[in-house]
């Protein structure tokens, strides 16, 4: 436990008697100075997160007809960041993933629970909590717009998919293309996609060949469909006297995530990051001849 006087844990249950438990659990640690408080119910957990700055929360998982992943998220679209603990009746795979795309710190059964495990799980969860500002200064090619973005569209609760592309640099290399073919590509390629938005989607250049695009108004298989007809036709180079097309298929990578596939904003970005991490500029040199 951290040397502070006092720890504010706040346990999220519907069950009184396993908050009891839990309280005197807390009380049977070594150099226990926790202040417990027990809510108990779903919309008196969000409530009560919002009233202090919690070191941690024991959050179960099922709380009538919602979940503790749903109040994570919740949490973390309001900017609440105190570390999470899920207690669950029993293991479950499924739950553990939810979990783990929440950003809960821990995963945690009540019928093997004990005092030794449980003050480890609360001295790791809260000895990894960060001090640093929200998760978008984590993250190192999403800009802070796109972020924000992400962020809103989880809050108004609106599906989405967001549409991920790159100039895969190693394939341009393999295609003996100059820098001046690159920017040509990526400037071709903005204007197309430009072309084809619509109200309710956005376009961000990430950085010089990077974009990604996300929409209210698409679901997965229409943004394969676009993705499908946004590259179908060749592109034409010209270069000394010359013309050759390129397939745009095998030098653009693209992705599609669903925002259905995440519990928030923050294992969304994480991921669109390391999307857009693998294409780290390369040194290309420039071909007299196509």
């Amino acid at each position: 436990m951290k040397h502070d006087p006092e720890t504010n844990v706040l346990m999220i249950d519907d069950d009184e008697n396993d908050a009891l438990l839990v309280r005197h659990m807390l009380g049977k640690m070594p150099d226990s100075r926790c202040k417990f408080r027990w809510a108990g119910s779903y919309e008196q957990g969000l409530k009560a997160l919002g009233e202090l700055d919690w070191d941690l929360c024991l959050v179960d998982y099922q709380l009538g007809a919602r979940t503790g992943v749903e109040i994570v998220t919740e949490s973390r679209a309001r900017g609440i960041e105190c570390p999470f603990l899920l207690l669950t009746g029993a293991g479950n795979r499924n739950i553990d993933l939810q979990a783990m795309r929440a950003g809960v710190r821990g995963y945690l059964e009540k019928n093997r629970l004990c005092p030794l495990d449980l003050e480890r799980a609360i001295r790791y969860a809260i000895g990894c909590r960060p001090d640093s500002p929200p998760p978008s200064s984590a993250l190192r090619f999403v800009p802070s717009e796109v972020f924000e973005w992400l962020k809103a569209g989880f809050a108004a609760k609106t599906p989405f998919v967001a549409i991920a592309m790159m100039l895969d640099r190693e394939a341009v290399l393999r295609n003996h293309l100059s820098s001046r073919h690159i920017d040509h590509i990526s400037s071709d390629v903005e204007g197309m996609v430009r072309a084809r938005i619509s109200t309710g989607e956005s376009v961000f250049r990430i950085t010089e060949g990077n974009l990604l695009l996300v929409s209210t108004t698409q679901g997965t298989r229409e943004a394969r469909q676009f993705l499908a007809h946004l590259l179908a036709e060749p592109l034409a180079l010209t270069g000394d006297d010359r013309t050759r097309t390129v397939s745009l298929p095998a030098i653009v990578r693209r992705s599609i995530f669903s925002s259905d596939g995440y519990l928030g904003p923050g294992p969304l970005a994480a991921d669109l990051d390391a999307f857009f991490a693998c294409n780290q500029p390369l040194p290309i040199p420039t071909f007299k001849n196509l």
